[in-house]
């Protein structure tokens, strides 16, 4: 009863979304006519205004009913060449009672999901897709398998995908609303307010339909098949959201992915490091919120064993431990068919291990030392260097720099020194690497490791441990550094190598500061000319960390990642020519400021934050045409 009360409460909120859209449109339009009408001085301009809102609120409605086809991810694996996957599949489908789903596919997350392209809010059925990420294959046992598939086969026999689509496009559309009016408009808050009040019924409405799902699968499979499920699902997402975080990704930023993804998540968890993993503690420890799509994990466990005492759920059950990755035929070829999909669509080049692990983890390094000198550029009012870095946090002012690079988190005394510690590391690392003393190395245990000429780690740890709270110590670092050929004045730099069709180099990136439409003008000094992207405030939202203002030294590392080409291939970016640029001023300091001349019109920017040198990279091509101070 409560279910259909809540799906019920769903769809008037979804219908909730027009009768507000509708009466505020109609007030905007009311508005629009009565000023036109009325010749007020000024009113062309008001006019113009609200009629721009007006048309957010229109193209944003179209949404919920507009689908737009998208190719659906993973790989697709038939019937004939899959057959034991297959057979089990259809063996869920046949025990919850539903047809088996259309099209079965792999994908490289720890998940498992079903989606329907239903049409007419649900009432026409559309076709069925069932997603298994690999890595479960790689951690489940065929028991285990068959009651994930189960949950997923019973979400078709409840019927919970028919509206899903239509309800997440009603999130979709009131996103594009607040996006569009901006954090600050009053119209804005009326309909966050609303999307707030709406995501947590649709989601409280989404975590009982889990458990609906659960006792179709404790039914199928088993209770007690269900809880080893749950467990192993929990440690397989949180060793694979690690992996990818610290492994798998370390060479995305230059053009690159690691060739054996899914054989080196099998090493990444036989490693000793990865073997005390405390499911227990990860279950209990789950964080909970009225936004969660998903009930906590101790909660499903508890229901299950409630179901195997009620309703003798493990009655007949017999369970079976082979591994379910041997459901596949030739699993060494179909998931190197996933890995090949996952580089073409995230247009990556397949490499080896060392080589990702060489130039991803410097390249990643490099953008974190950057954002650390970027919050120590802040806190000594001007350019800084390493011994500018050093020194501020030997002088007891770790906290103040700790602070900037949380962003807002509140952190306590530990929480502190272990931030102050990662800071000093990568900078340390990072000029290490860069003078061509060390280099990154794939360790399982630990995903940030350099040796040095001679092959032997080096103890980076051990080299920054004093700092803190501790000049003398500040300046014997230092003095080892200067003798490895690492200046004082010593400050991190992008390097250029990246594979793969990269377009002309990137030489600058300035961030500019923020206009009154909330977009940010970002400045790309490139080969080709100068490149101005507009961040929007829709993609600034969407750096991460999901917050609604981000810092200048986040938009440079989120903008540091685009390749001249494409810089090139964005429709929303303006490529200046150099042969086009009639004159470029740019006058550093503690004020920078920038100024293209172009067809005898001046356009000046004021940045906010910088990487690389914006003079030496604009003199190259500018020469006699730029005044540079």
């Amino acid at each position: 009863m409560l279910a259909r009360l809540r799906a019920g409460l769903a769809v008037v909120m979804l219908a909730g979304v027009f009768v507000l859209a509708a009466l505020v449109l109609g007030g905007l339009l009311a508005a629009v006519a009565w000023i036109f009408a009325s010749g007020l001085p000024g009113g062309v301009l008001v006019g113009a205004v609200l009629a721009a809102v007006a048309l957010v609120l229109v193209v944003a409605l179209t949404r919920v009913f507009r689908t737009t086809p998208v190719a659906p991810d993973g790989v697709e694996v038939s019937p004939v060449g899959q057959p034991d996957l297959w057979r089990l599949v259809r063996e869920a489908a046949g025990g919850v009672g539903t047809p088996e789903p259309d099209e079965v596919r792999l994908v490289a997350e720890a998940n498992a999901g079903v989606t329907e392209s239903s049409r007419l809010l649900g009432l026409v059925p559309g076709a069925r897709v069932l997603y298994i990420g690999v890595p479960l294959l790689q951690t489940l046992t065929r028991s285990e398998l068959l009651w994930v598939l189960g949950h997923e086969m019973g979400h078709y026999s409840e019927r919970h995908t028919a509206l899903t689509g239509v309800t997440r496009r009603g999130l979709v559309a009131l996103d594009e609303v607040v996006a569009g009016l901006g954090p600050r408009h009053a119209l804005g808050w009326v309909f966050r307010s609303y999307r707030s009040g709406y995501t947590r019924v649709l989601h409280a409405l989404w975590r009982h339909q889990e458990l609906e799902a659960d006792r179709w699968a404790a039914t199928l499979a088993g209770s007690s098949n269900g809880v080893s499920a749950m467990r192993a699902v929990a440690s397989s997402s949180s060793t694979w959201s690690t992996y990818v975080h610290e492994y798998a990704t370390v060479g995305a930023s230059v053009g690159m992915v690691p060739r054996g993804l899914f054989s080196g998540y099998a090493e990444f968890l036989s490693d000793p490091a990865r073997s005390d993993l405390d499911v227990d503690r990860l279950i209990a420890e789950e964080p909970h919120s009225p936004f969660d799509t998903h009930p906590p994990t101790a909660k499903r466990i508890e229901r299950l064993h409630e179901w195997g005492r009620e309703a003798h759920t493990d009655s007949g059950v017999v369970p079976d431990d082979e591994p379910a990755l041997l459901v596949l035929s030739d699993a060494p070829a179909v998931t190197e068919r996933v890995e090949e999909h996952l580089a073409r669509e995230e247009s990556l080049t397949r490499v080896a291990w060392e080589r990702a692990v060489l130039f991803g983890n410097r390249r990643r390094d490099e953008e974190r030392a950057l954002v650390v000198m970027s919050a120590v550029d802040t806190l000594t009012d001007g350019a800084s260097d390493l011994s500018q870095a050093l020194h501020l946090v030997a002088q007891g002012r770790g906290r103040e720099l700790a602070e900037l690079l949380a962003d807002g988190r509140t952190l306590d005394d530990e929480a502190v020194a272990e931030l102050v510690r990662e800071s000093l590391e990568v900078l340390v690392r990072t000029a290490l690497v860069s003078a061509g003393h060390a280099s990154y190395v794939l360790r399982w245990d630990r995903p940030d490791v350099i040796v040095d000429e001679a092959d032997l780690e080096v103890d980076v740890a051990g080299l920054v441990a004093a700092v803190p709270d501790n000049p003398s110590m500040s300046d014997w670092l230092l003095e080892v550094l200067r003798e490895e050929g690492i200046s004082r004045t010593w400050y991190p730099s992008i390097s250029s190598a990246v594979l793969g069709p990269a377009g002309p180099e990137v030489l600058a990136v300035l961030v500019m500061k923020p206009t009154w439409r909330w977009t940010t003008p970002v400045v790309h000094v490139t080969e080709a000319g100068l490149a101005v992207r507009q961040l929007t405030y829709r993609e600034q939202l969407a750096i991460p960390p999901l917050r609604p203002r981000k810092t200048p030294a986040q938009l440079l590392v989120h903008s540091m990642r685009r390749t001249g080409l494409q810089l090139l291939a964005d429709p929303d970016t303006e490529v200046v020519p150099w042969s086009e640029v009639e004159q470029v001023t740019y006058v550093d300091g503690r004020r920078p400021r920038l100024s293209v001349r172009r067809g005898g019109r001046r356009t000046s920017y004021r940045p906010v934050a910088v990487v690389g040198d914006p003079r030496q990279a604009c003199a190259r091509f500018t020469y006699g045409r730029d005044s540079l101070g």
